[in-house]
């Protein structure tokens, strides 16, 4: 047996003395329940950046690969996901190398369980390794399995965050992702705040020391920028106090950020605002006045375009395939063009023009309202 095999045997004989904690469970019964939110370990979401620190792309394709996982991401196996999935809305694959190379370089530290049976911070990589085919076919996979500390934290966790993956995808600033997933840890406990220092709030968002290091920048363009994203898109409102030191200028020394939950019909426009197109959501989050136009009719949808027989990537008019995006709720556009198709059947060799873009959208609509989002 080689040292490697010997290892994981080991490894999975550890496994079998630990108890398999509720967010697992939660994994196994969200994966049941198509996949509408996915439940994520809270030391997950605490951990603290030691070396390096995670992009916006990577932060997003670390949840794809735990909801992947599901209920199996605490166990010692091999994942695999297609980088179909993995790219989303994307039409290239030449973003996964770097995003599974920034994944496998940062180091956090988690809390955990010493041999002791003790309170303990231990750290770790997140990924141990990943295998990529080297096909650009979007049916291509990569295999991946997270690391030991990350499995084990994972396999015994106690307490996570509904992470709604259609808000998280959402996010264009990694420091509003991040804050959002911890609100959503926070926002149903009897007390929902988190006290941190400046360091440690730092640390769980990975910002080197020369980024922002001015407070008042911090304050500009990391919490206020987030709280402005976070209070569009989320169902809840994140706040902030700033705790001042003793002595000479009282620099700000603590933070103390609170999350409140939104009344229905605050939760209702957030649902709305993740259904329009991201063209546009920073001018209405700012307030700023939208002049619309009237489209000239040389650009106006032609009758003779009717639904494409193919992949909406490659044929039809191209608001057809942003229908596709802007309502389908991050479910694959050419899979919801198959059932499209299916449900319509000979009708669309007669539908066209603006009736067809209204009876698509609408589909998608009802498709997500019955399935949820992807």
């Amino acid at each position: 047996m080689d040292l490697d095999a010997k290892d994981d045997d080991l490894l999975a004989e550890e496994n079998k003395e630990l108890v398999v904690g509720r967010t697992m469970k939660a994994a196994y019964r969200a994966t049941l329940e198509g996949n509408r939110f996915y439940p994520k370990a809270g030391e997950i979401i605490e951990m603290q950046f030691v070396t390096g620190s995670m992009t916006l792309a990577s932060r997003k394709v670390m949840l794809l690969l735990l909801q992947k996982a599901g209920g199996d991401a605490g166990e010692n196996k091999v994942h695999r996901i297609t980088k179909k999935e993995l790219r989303g809305s994307h039409e290239s694959n030449d973003r996964i190398d770097d995003i599974f190379d920034n994944l496998m370089n940062v180091k956090v530290k988690m809390r955990t369980t010493s041999s002791r049976n003790r309170a303990a911070i231990i750290t770790s990589p997140l990924i141990e390794w990943n295998i990529e085919e080297v096909s650009d076919d979007g049916m291509s996979v990569v295999e991946y399995r997270f690391s030991d500390v990350a499995r084990r934290a994972m396999l015994g966790s106690d307490y996570y965050a509904k992470i709604r993956v259609a808000v998280a995808m959402a996010f264009q600033s990694k420091y509003a992702m991040a804050l959002y997933e911890l609100g959503t840890l926070y926002l149903n406990r009897r007390e929902p705040v988190w006290k941190c220092t400046i360091e440690e709030f730092r640390g769980f968002l990975g910002l080197p020391v020369k980024i922002y290091s001015n407070f008042a920048q911090l304050r500009r363009e990391v919490l206020a920028k987030s709280k402005a994203e976070i209070d569009q898109l989320a169902d809840f409102v994140i706040d902030w106090q700033e705790i001042r030191g003793d002595g000479r200028g009282r620099p700000v020394k603590s933070l103390v950020l609170s999350f409140r939950p939104k009344d229905a019909s605050l939760v209702d426009a957030a649902a709305q605002e993740l259904d329009r197109p991201k063209v546009g959501r920073i001018a209405r989050r700012d307030g700023t006045v939208e002049e619309i136009v009237e489209l000239p009719k040389v650009v106006a949808i032609q009758d003779a375009h009717l639904f494409p027989q193919t992949s909406l990537h490659f044929g039809g008019d191209p608001r057809i395939n942003q229908i596709a995006v802007d309502f389908g709720g991050g479910w694959d556009r050419d899979m919801l063009a198959d059932e499209y198709r299916r449900m319509m059947g000979d009708k669309l060799k007669t539908l066209r023009g603006p009736a067809l873009l209204r009876s698509f959208e609408g589909f998608c609509k009802r498709f997500v309202e019955t399935r949820g989002r992807a």
